[in-house]
């Protein structure tokens, strides 16, 4: 290999510095997460979450939901462990409730009478949209949600994929979901092919808070899960791919057939749990074979796919992604989308990103 097949990085970029994941992970609290499934925030019951190492505690109130620090002032419960109640979140430990906007109405060992000022819980911005909730732990969420345009399309239909942990970084795990060059190799026979594994030539740019860009063709096996309710010649399956990488931690992947004219998406987002785990949340789409088993065989193909991946991210060190672009070979071409991604990461840690 020669130089000149590798990514050139800037002085800056080569200079080691230990402290950009731990900026990068601060700066993390400006930004959307997704916490969890809309469809598992019920009106009646609270619902527990760790975003960036802190409990926090999800509650349908006034008909918004609402995000708590999942702890009450008095004895430092879980709210978590108590439940709803004229549209005010009761602790289960002592019976203080609290209002939408956090303040403790009602004290009952007290009559409810006298409520400190300093009895209000720790908010936190909450959003739903594209069947998630969201947090934003500053209140100040630096790029808006992230887009699922065919989320309503009576034309899609849409799957959820039952949500997972995976003991790595948020980024670890999105750079893999974008990585062209390990297709082949990870999921031979499924995703790829070992005979083939060059990864073609795509171009990537900078829209709004996304990167976009394109894996221009791809040959996949006609009798993998996701592929064999296609009406097929029993040829490899010819696709291209668009994704659209929500910074920094959300990607929509839409597929298309255009032999057959039809479609397949993926919207996939990731929760830093910690700096060294996460939860991943997926929704799978398509317009053709809307029927029950198709969706068993979809749900399957996803699972297949995860235990491939599972193994080979998890074993991966640093388990945080490298800032230093030199800390690990970028070769030029097969990982253009990960310099990007990273490069941008390291601007948001800085401080100096503009979308």
């Amino acid at each position: 290999m020669t130089t000149a097949d590798q990514y050139s990085v800037t002085e800056d970029e080569i200079r080691f510095d230990r402290t950009a994941e731990e900026r990068l992970y601060q700066r993390l609290f400006d930004f959307w997460h997704p916490v969890a499934y809309s469809s598992k925030l019920g009106d009646d019951k609270p619902l527990a979450a760790t975003l960036l190492d802190e409990a926090i505690v999800l509650v349908r109130l006034a008909g918004k939901v609402r995000a708590f620090r999942d702890l009450c002032v008095h004895r430092g419960t879980a709210l978590s462990l108590g439940w709803v109640e004229n549209d005010s979140l009761r602790c289960a430990y002592h019976g203080w409730k609290y209002g939408p906007d956090g303040m403790c109405t009602e004290i009952p060992s007290r009559f409810g009478t006298r409520i400190p000022k300093r009895a209000r819980l720790t908010r936190y911005a909450a959003a739903e949209a594209a069947g998630l909730i969201w947090v934003c732990m500053s209140g100040n969420p630096r790029y808006p949600l992230p887009e699922f345009p065919y989320r309503d399309d009576p034309g899609v239909r849409i799957i959820e994929v039952p949500s997972y942990n995976w003991n790595c970084s948020m980024p670890r795990r999105i750079e893999n979901y974008v990585d062209f060059a390990h297709f082949a190799w990870v999921h031979d026979g499924v995703l790829g092919d070992r005979n083939q594994p060059e990864v073609p030539d795509h171009g990537i740019a900078r829209v709004g808070h996304e990167l976009r860009f394109e894996h221009p063709h791809m040959a996949e096996p006609p009798d993998s899960g996701k592929n064999k309710n296609l009406d097929s010649d029993g040829g490899p399956v010819e696709v291209q791919i668009d994704y659209r990488l929500f910074m920094p931690n959300t990607i929509l992947l839409d597929q298309w057939i255009p032999a057959l004219d039809q479609r397949y998406l993926l919207f996939f987002s990731v929760r830093p749990t910690s700096r060294k785990t996460s939860r991943c949340f997926t929704f799978m789409g398509r317009d053709y074979s809307m029927d029950d088993d198709t969706d068993q065989e979809m749900l399957d193909f996803n699972a297949l796919v995860i235990g491939q991946d599972l193994p080979i991210v998890q074993s991966q060190r640093p388990e945080e992604l490298p800032m230093d672009l030199s800390a690990e070979v970028q070769i030029k071409g097969s990982d253009r989308v990960a310099v990007e991604y990273r490069r941008w990461l390291k601007q948001i840690a800085d401080g100096t990103d503009a979308a």
